[in-house]
């Protein structure tokens, strides 16, 4: 599918995130195996120094980015010597998190691209069923729906909170006209 929608596109939206010392990918590793399977050999990259930049992080769920979870982090060390190894890490198992949106659409296009034969990436791909397809994509939405969930509590908790400062502060603003504190427009509440 990600191949068909970069030749589609002809181009590519977004960058792969490699360290920068190793050139192990962090993320873009399906968009990697799709430009190579279609013969790309340059391919524009993101370069981070991943083991001395503490806002790189890693984890195994979506929600990892928000919360901590010593059970459930992975070193970035365990994932650049798999990198490294050959032995790569089970598909979707990790999730990366940078201090910048990785998606930052470049929209680079195709032409410019270095090209030769396609190349055969199937020693990297995993076999699987229609079933074991349409679970892992469930799964994957199952994610996102506990992403958007816990978003949408924590947004709640936010407004909740900047009420509750607002009203303790308004005695503060009604007694001193000239220092009076800054009104923040309430946000709209969005339905979920």
């Amino acid at each position: 599918m990600l191949k068909q929608e970069i030749l589609r596109d002809g181009m590519l939206k977004y960058p792969i995130i490699a360290d920068e010392k190793t050139h192990v990918i962090l993320d873009g590793m399906h968009r990697w195996l799709a430009l190579r399977n279609l013969g790309y050999t340059l391919m524009p990259v993101i370069l981070v120094d991943a083991f001395h930049n503490p806002k790189v992080r890693v984890g195994r769920r979506r929600i990892h980015r928000y919360i901590s979870d010593s059970d459930q982090e992975i070193s970035i060390e365990k994932v650049i010597s798999a990198g490294l190894s050959g032995h790569l890490m089970k598909s979707r198992s990790t999730r990366h998190f940078f201090q910048f949106s990785k998606f930052q659409e470049i929209n680079y296009p195709l032409h410019l691209l270095k090209k030769r034969a396609p190349q055969n990436v199937s020693k990297y791909m995993a076999r699987m069923t229609d079933e074991e397809s349409k679970l892992t994509i469930k799964e994957w939405l199952e994610e996102i729906y506990e992403e958007l969930e816990f978003l949408t509590k924590r947004k709640e908790e936010v407004e909740k909170e900047m009420e509750e400062f607002q009203k303790r502060t308004k005695n503060v603003s009604n007694s001193s006209p000239k220092n009076s504190m800054p009104q923040i427009p309430p946000t709209q509440n969005s339905q979920t």
